[in-house]
């Protein structure tokens, strides 16, 4: 079992300066100006390219799985769509999307566990 100071510790390790700045950046943005207080794959996209940061990543951190064909991307919003994640096979996900959504989830996971809040 992993500890919250473990993954706050592995956070610094996983993710560049810039990408925690953007998640930071993007979770309070979406706080106070989302509906749902939750970032949208809109918001993520906006705030990846402001911090020039992978949008894999940056998506990931927020629940948000991105999948790429062509020039496009599509999303499988955890938050909001669970069902589309649950679907999809995880070849469809680069490395770096599966890798900040499984800390994504353990955060989650923890925050429900020890009833804090992980950001």
């Amino acid at each position: 079992m992993i500890h919250a100071q473990e993954l706050l510790d592995g956070y610094e390790i996983l993710f560049d300066t810039n990408t925690r700045l953007a998640h930071e950046a993007v979770l309070l943005w979406a706080a106070e100006n989302e509906p749902d207080g939750w970032p949208t794959p809109a918001a993520v996209r906006r705030f990846a390219t402001c911090y020039g940061v992978d949008l894999d990543t940056l998506a990931g951190l927020c629940g948000i799985l991105a999948v790429r064909r062509g020039n496009s991307h599509y999303y499988c919003d955890s938050r909001r769509r669970p069902e589309l994640v649950n679907r999809m096979n995880t070849t469809r996900f680069s490395r770096r999307a599966l890798v900040a959504y499984g800390f994504y989830n353990t955060a989650s996971a923890l925050s429900q566990g020890e009833g804090a809040a992980v950001h």
